[in-house]
């Protein structure tokens, strides 16, 4: 067999986990317990790995916060001397099938939502949506009112929701975003019909269970029309922890920002990550006031929902969004268009009505990439240098993390061949 018919065949078992994986939502627990690696000693962030120096402000509030709601430390400063002194692992989220949006810090007490794909048996993990107040470690803030939250999260949001979900047996991911195709979801930063569709699911359980704070715990869940954004985070990555297994492929299998670097991951190069600097997310300011000088660049998790064949890679299933943010109606036809030349497969549980009735595109192929010169989009939020979110809108993926994955892939190829 040569390299070619090699890539060929690892890309094709890679398009058949990613359009045959089956992500159910079955449980919240905490991450400690659930997250594969996952010590007391480590904190997940978003984006490839970084050296602690480097870490940027917003992460850094974030990662204090987290060790100051764990109880590790009693001021900012010391918990930021536990990381610089190492006795705090900070990681890449996507190294572990999990997944932080934003700024996001995971700690090991955090409820996560677990997923998993029940075709070919993967695992993933993301901390629950805080929902639509700024004010929340995602964007890299900490103070009273967010450990305040942190804790009812822990104590009573988390574990409710948890106790639903397996009442429920799991609730089928694809089944979710079915029922809601043509109404406008692009499932990364637009999703209120899967919210709602999984709400209307799940409160008629949550009334049935006699737990505390019912009431408030309903509310909570109800109001958050972009709830459904963490659990499809999670479930890409239980999908994508089996592609990751295949060798050969050039299919990229991790993506991300930590607001320094940008970075991509291929299953056929397994953990290396490929980076270059982070480009800005750029569309709509949230305030007049902003420019690209407060911006970070490109930071968080949450376009794995890209890498599963969402957000950019399905901009023509979201118009309204694209359109929100400055571009057109014939530029989220076009983003879907370009996906679909550099995928390996296209998704078909949500054919798109006013799209020819195509699915989504899935499995960005590296070689496609480099060879037509086409790079797909990413849909995301952009962060604020002092934290918060400034920007809503798009990125471009950078054409160097690539070639540099393809490289990386031939090298490998072409010692297996000697």
């Amino acid at each position: 067999m040569d390299i070619k018919q090699m890539i060929e065949q690892a890309n094709k078992k890679a398009a058949e986990i990613l359009t045959k994986g089956r992500p159910v939502w079955v449980d919240v627990q905490p991450a400690g317990e659930v997250i594969p690696g996952m010590t007391p000693d480590t904190i997940l962030i978003a984006g490839p790995p970084i050296a602690v120096e480097d870490i940027p402000l917003p992460v850094k509030n974030a990662i204090c916060g987290a060790l100051l709601y764990e109880q590790r430390a009693e001021t900012a400063e010391g918990a930021w001397q536990l990381v610089t002194s190492g006795q705090i692992k900070v990681e890449a989220a996507q190294d572990h099938d999990a997944a932080c949006g934003a700024a996001m810090a995971t700690s090991a007490s955090m409820p996560v939502c677990v997923v998993e794909d029940k075709t070919f048996g993967g695992r993933g993990f993301c901390g629950v949506h805080p929902g639509n107040k700024q004010n929340v470690l995602r964007w890299g803030f900490y103070n009273d009112e967010v450990q305040n939250d942190l804790v009812w999260f822990r104590d009573n949001y988390g574990p409710a929701l948890g106790e639903t979900v397996r009442r429920m047996g799991g609730i089928d991911l694809i089944n979710v975003m079915s029922k809601t195709a043509g109404m406008g979801d692009e499932n990364h930063n637009r999703q209120p019909a899967a919210s709602m569709y999984m709400a209307l699911q799940m409160v008629q359980t949550m009334m049935e269970i006699d737990f505390a704070h019912r009431d408030e715990i309903v509310k909570q869940f109800a109001a958050n029309d972009r709830f459904f954004l963490h659990v499809m985070m999670a479930g890409a990555e239980s999908v994508l922890a089996s592609v990751k297994k295949v060798p050969y492929s050039t299919v990229m299998v991790a993506m991300g920002g930590n607001g320094v670097k940008f970075g991509t991951r291929f299953a056929g190069t397994g953990a290396r990550w490929f980076t270059v600097d982070a480009p800005l997310i750029e569309g709509l300011f949230l305030k007049p006031t902003y420019t690209k000088d407060d911006l970070l660049g490109f930071l968080g998790d949450s376009c794995v929902t890209e890498v599963y064949g969402l957000g950019g890679m399905s901009a023509s299933a979201g118009p309204g969004y694209v359109v929100l943010t400055g571009s057109t109606f014939a530029d989220s036809l076009q983003r879907a268009a370009d996906a679909r030349k550099v995928c390996v497969a296209e998704h078909r549980f949500a054919p798109i009505p006013w799209d020819g009735g195509q699915g989504f595109p899935v499995g960005v192929d590296a070689r496609k990439v480099v060879g037509l010169n086409i790079l797909p989009t990413s849909h995301g939020g952009g962060t604020l240098k002092n934290g918060g979110q400034g920007t809503m809108g798009a990125a471009k993926l950078p054409m160097d993390c690539f070639k540099q994955g393809l490289i990386a892939i031939n090298e490998i190829l072409m010692n297996e061949a000697k």
